[in-house]
């Protein structure tokens, strides 16, 4: 889109510079002419604007830059009095003839014309005194300028761009980054948690020993593997959740006050992994589901057509618990994760009260 813009733009420039000369010019001529002064402003507005200002302004080398601006002046001048000479030549006859004198509408050219056009020689013959090339060398000046104010506005637009590109990528590399942390992270404590829960069992001679064995090793699975993958199948991330509350109700004694309706929503849909497990896990932290009496949990997902729909409530005990640095992923972490990766298509709600702790989130599917 940028090189459309720039083609767009030095074409109608192009054109403007062709058709001022070609009122009173050859249409060859006034073509070279046109593209000459086309390449030379084409060549201050991008050695401006890519060179001296990337290389000197940005760096704060003031001198140099000012130095390469005067040099591009000169050299502009240069070549538009060169330019206008050799019009001049040319077209002198021209400009004294009468055809052109009753062409002329506007009388002031056509004094100054009539002033400084003629003079002569020490032998009395006369000779152009060339009005067109100081005409062509003060176009040139107020040219050269005027291409030089604006590239340095797009030089300092490109710059601004450039800038937040970088930090634009920073950031999304940092996420990046983020990501492939969360998606591999499998808490150490749960690990501990269910390698302890599942020899205990094997000490009881429990018959859950092998079937907690397989699930435990279906939850490595799919952090370890098939989280890698760009996207999961809702039904995997299903699967993990319940197979890490399973492991949760081992360890707590009697019956847990726990209501999990998960199972509604359509398995097949696609979405990043490892995405609504963080806040299972910071429920179940943070909820004391031990405390059967107090501690409790409810969470539902539900699909439509075009979205996907993830609530999780749980009880706020009275005396907050203090956890460790490393006893889980963080909500701020798994909202950057969101706006990565589903930036305008979700809409999540954070509510806390005295008792209860919420989360509500809303996936636009397209």
């Amino acid at each position: 889109m940028g090189l459309v813009v720039h083609v767009i733009f030095w074409l109608g420039y192009g054109l403007l510079l062709y058709y001022l000369p070609s009122v009173f010019m050859e249409a060859k001529d006034a073509l070279i002419l046109a593209l000459s002064s086309l390449v030379l402003s084409a060549s201050i507005f991008y050695t401006n604007a890519y060179l001296l200002m990337s290389r000197y302004l940005s760096k704060g080398s003031y001198w140099k830059y000012l130095l390469g601006v005067a040099f591009l002046l000169v050299f502009s001048v240069s070549v538009y009095s060169f330019i206008g000479k050799q019009i001049s030549e040319k077209y002198s006859k021209i400009l004294r003839s009468k055809e052109f004198n009753e062409q002329i509408d506007d009388h002031t050219t056509l004094r100054y014309k009539k002033e400084e056009t003629i003079s002569f020689h020490p032998s009395g013959k006369p000779r152009p005194r060339g009005i067109l090339r100081g005409m062509h060398a003060r176009m040139g000046v107020m040219t050269s300028i005027i291409m030089l104010f604006i590239s340095t506005l797009f030089g300092i637009y490109i710059d601004s761009r450039s800038r937040q590109q970088r930090e634009l990528a920073l950031v999304n590399q940092n996420l990046i980054n983020e990501m492939k942390f969360l998606k591999s992270q499998m808490n150490p404590h749960f690990l501990f948690n269910a390698l302890n829960n599942i020899y205990s069992l094997s000490i009881l001679h429990s018959v859950k020993t092998p079937e907690m064995v397989l699930k435990l090793s279906a939850m490595l699975r799919y952090v370890l593997y098939e989280s890698e993958d760009v996207k999961v199948e809702l039904g995997k991330e299903i699967e993990y959740i319940k197979n890490f509350i399973e492991f949760q109700r081992i360890k707590i004694e009697g019956i847990p006050n726990l209501h999990v309706d998960i199972d509604r929503a359509d398995r097949m849909i696609m979405i990043e992994p490892m995405l609504l497990i963080p806040f299972v896990e910071n429920s179940f932290k943070h909820s004391k589901i031990e405390d059967t009496e107090n501690g409790w949990i409810k969470m539902t997902l539900t699909s439509h057509e075009d979205s996907l729909e993830f609530e999780i409530r749980n009880s706020r005990p009275k005396k907050r618990q203090v956890t460790s640095k490393d006893s889980g992923i963080g909500i701020d972490n798994v909202k950057r994760r969101l706006n990565y990766l589903y930036p305008n298509k979700h809409v999540i709600g954070i509510f806390r009260e005295e008792k209860e702790y919420c989360i509500q989130l809303k996936i636009f599917l397209k």
